[in-house]
């Protein structure tokens, strides 16, 4: 038969160290709002084993231990609340405090009656399984639940703890005491499930963190990798990622039934000048957007430089990019807000039509000849280059 006092004293060791660990990580690593809650539960469970562990010798502990081993869900919901900052929790803090209070109230009373001590674990068991559905029940509002395997976890540990005393608590009402087991909380059964919850709930808090760091890294990788890549201004790719989607396109079209497209807005230097910066970067949103509305989700569309934007059409001739062309002139004049500023607002294209094998650099040359051919024409207006041979 197992030395309760013995087996105690074990399993305060062990979540002793796990919580000292913790509490290490916690000092050392990077943290999120909420750790040091769910720390503090592991050090007020410990705590409450420690007063287990006096109990014969100081009996007057046995209240504060209870409450102690009360408070782990409560506490560790009340980390979920500020790790989860963003959720909304079907009840707050106050509410925590109350099922908590409630629960301990109800063991105090019958301690308070004289009751038997199967009748104080009925009720402390009672208790355990309010307050584990309770935090089961709130946690469920935390979408991430979904997909995080830490918190599903979390979650099914506070379920089985609820699933596992719930019948104890039915048979102390039932007068049912097989074999002695609702004798005292220092029952075998009682203190490893309850180091072992904390364990494995100190093991979850640890990954819990880890996702959230990796899922910051993540999101700090793409939000570089969007800067890297694409023009702030316009939201269109710049130049360097424009070459890299045109490439893999040409790569699954053949090039000589692509068509390239440069265009440019028309004296954007004089809307500058005369109209300010802030004209000018809405002259570019406008045509960008324009531009971007126009085309097919297969279509490239990139930002050269300065005024200058750039479309690679795949599958496409330069009759059909011509039309584009003239599409993308009606979508701005039409967007364009009303005003003496923007009545000026044209647009001049250089088309060429891909040649076989042809590389991108030499056919955006062509197409840069085809503008420039297409400003001394008068500008506002597109003009196809000649195919070469």
């Amino acid at each position: 038969m197992l030395h309760i006092p013995t087996l105690l004293t074990a399993l305060f060791t062990v979540m002793f160290t796990a919580a000292g660990i913790t509490t290490f990580v916690g000092l050392t690593q990077r943290i999120y709002r909420g750790f040091w809650y769910w720390v503090g539960a592991q050090w007020l469970a410990c705590a409450g084993m420690a007063f287990q562990l006096m109990h014969d010798a100081a009996p007057q502990w046995q209240s504060l231990s209870i409450l102690l081993l009360l408070q782990w869900p409560i506490m560790m919901l009340a980390g979920a609340r500020r790790f989860y900052v963003r959720t909304a929790f079907p009840t707050n803090s106050v509410f925590d405090v109350l099922v908590i209070a409630l629960s301990y109230l109800g063991w105090w009373t019958v301690q308070a009656n004289g009751g038997t001590r199967s009748q104080l674990m009925t009720a402390f068991f009672a208790g355990m399984v309010i307050v584990h559905a309770y935090a089961f029940w709130v946690g469920l509002y935390v979408r991430e639940w979904r997909h995080s395997a830490p918190l599903r976890g979390l979650l099914g540990l506070l379920l089985l703890i609820g699933v596992v005393y719930a019948p104890r608590t039915l048979m102390g009402l039932l007068g049912v005491d097989p074999a002695g087991s609702m004798d005292t909380v220092a029952a075998p059964w009682t203190l490893l499930l309850t180091t072992c919850c904390v364990l494995f709930s100190l093991y979850l808090v640890m990954l819990l963190t880890n996702e959230r760091t990796e899922r910051g890294l993540q999101d700090s990788q793409r939000q570089l990798r969007v800067l890297a890549n694409i023009d702030m201004l316009t939201q269109v790719p710049n130049r360097r990622y424009f070459n890299d989607l045109a490439s893999q396109s040409l790569q699954l079209n053949a090039a000589a039934e692509s068509t390239l497209m440069v265009f440019d807005l028309d004296h954007f230097k004089d809307i500058n000048d005369t109209q300010g910066h802030a004209a000018g970067d809405d002259a570019l949103r406008l045509v960008a957007r324009s531009a971007r509305e126009t085309l097919r989700a297969r279509d490239v569309l990139g930002r050269l430089g300065g005024d200058e934007f750039i479309v690679l059409l795949p599958e496409t001739t330069v009759a059909d990019a011509l039309h584009v062309a003239d599409r993308i002139v009606l979508h701005v004049d039409a967007q364009r807000p009303p005003g003496p500023g923007s009545a000026g607002l044209s647009l001049s294209f250089g088309v060429v039509q891909m040649l076989a094998d042809e590389a991108l650099d030499r056919a955006v040359r062509r197409a840069d000849q085809a503008l420039e051919e297409a400003k001394r024409q008068g500008r506002s207006r597109a003009v196809a280059a000649r195919v070469l041979a």
